[in-house]
């Protein structure tokens, strides 16, 4: 559980508790869902790119793929990857 403060009720997270606490959280995962989570984070933390129009192109067909039912499943990938 982590600390919080604030007399609200949702409170105010103490971040460097929040740090410590999602860092640990890491230790405990599988080497596979760390590769999975540094994914997540990398897009979190660097500023987000332009799109090249090549790229446009490829994200649109990628919907259109899934529009027409040939995605994959998150929930299939979260279990190949353990997650």
């Amino acid at each position: 559980m982590l600390l919080t403060k604030g007399c609200n009720g949702l409170g105010v997270i103490n971040m460097s508790v929040a740090r410590e606490y999602v860092k640990a959280l890491i230790d405990r995962l599988t080497d596979e869902q760390v590769e999975a989570l540094q994914v997540i984070v990398e897009s979190m933390a660097w500023p987000t790119e332009k799109v090249m129009p090549e790229e446009a192109a490829e994200i649109e067909e990628a919907f259109a793929d899934i529009d027409a039912g040939r995605g994959v499943k998150a929930e299939d990938v979260w279990n190949e990857l353990g997650i």
